[in-house]
């Protein structure tokens, strides 16, 4: 198994430990994680059933797929918070920026008419 596999398993595993209460005697979740469950190599264990052993895939394979689909979430979900972000922080500085160059166009404006002015009442 790949490692950006494992770290996206390890990823899964601290996501649902977070989300799981402890038992109360050993602090340990009553939740198994992920690794609990599956041992990249080894073979289902018989108390575990596992679909994809009926159906003739390796517990490598939905391993594999396992780890695609919690992938793509965390993918996804990572683009669209980072698009939240981005999008926010862009603004924000359009808007800062924007009521920068409105001062300085002001500033430009004013001392435009006082120089045309004061030319003026030189003449």
């Amino acid at each position: 198994m790949a490692e950006d596999d494992r770290d996206i398993l390890g990823k899964a595993d601290a996501l649902l430990r977070r989300h799981v209460p402890p038992r109360a005697e050993s602090g340990e979740s009553d939740v198994p994680v992920l690794t609990e469950l599956i041992t990249p190599g080894d073979a289902p264990s018989p108390s575990l059933p596992f679909p994809a052993a009926e159906s003739g895939e390796s517990n490598s394979e939905l391993v594999a797929e396992i780890a695609r689909a919690v992938q793509s979430r965390l993918v996804d979900d990572f683009e669209r918070r980072m698009t939240q972000q981005v999008t926010a922080d862009v603004q924000a500085s359009v808007a800062a920026a924007l009521e920068d160059l409105r001062q300085e166009i002001a500033d430009a404006v004013r001392e435009a008419v006082a120089e045309a002015l004061s030319s003026r009442a030189r003449r």
